[in-house]
């Protein structure tokens, strides 16, 4: 089984654009290997569910960047634990392995936002780029290993590894 798990608070403008990237991909992957969880914050509940999979992909924002701008990393278990409000995809790995055994390869695809107030609209660049985003997350589900995801996949997408 491989595990998509979108985050954000979807009250919080951009902020919710992985949230709405996993209720948008639900419906296609119902009857298929691949469980799709949105969610407003990331829970320690997941890393019994990442220990199961073979691959984990994370969707969130991000603050950071041009907005609209899709980045790709591999993402590695480390403790930040400090906050079960602020766990990290990291943390979700480190517990996986810590509680259950195994660490899946994972990957996390953020979004750029531009605007992070109170609203339930994204922004327009957010808007633009998330049919992009969904592409990209599709064709990174489809591939058998994540390693070898295209960086060319999608226009203004990037794929961050340990070896760029």
């Amino acid at each position: 089984m491989k595990l998509l798990i979108g985050y954000g608070n979807t009250l919080r403008q951009d902020d919710g654009a992985g949230w709405l990237i996993a209720s948008q991909l639900a419906p296609d992957y119902a009857d298929s290997n691949v469980m799709v969880q949105a969610a407003h914050q990331l829970m320690p509940e997941y890393a019994a569910l990442a220990a199961q999979a073979e691959q984990v992909i994370f969707v969130d924002a991000s603050a950071t960047g041009p907005a609209g701008q899709v980045l790709i990393r591999h993402v590695e278990p480390a403790s930040n634990l400090c906050d079960t409000h602020t766990l990290q995809p990291s943390d979700i790995l480190y517990l996986a392995r810590t509680l259950y055994g195994h660490t899946p390869p994972a990957l996390l695809v953020t979004i750029a936002g531009a605007e992070f107030e109170l609203s339930d609209q994204l922004s327009p660049a957010v808007t633009t780029a998330m049919p992009a985003a969904i592409i990209q997350i599709k064709n990174l589900l489809a591939t058998k290993q994540h390693q070898h995801a295209s960086k060319a996949a999608v226009s203004g997408s990037k794929l961050v590894t340990n070896d760029n």
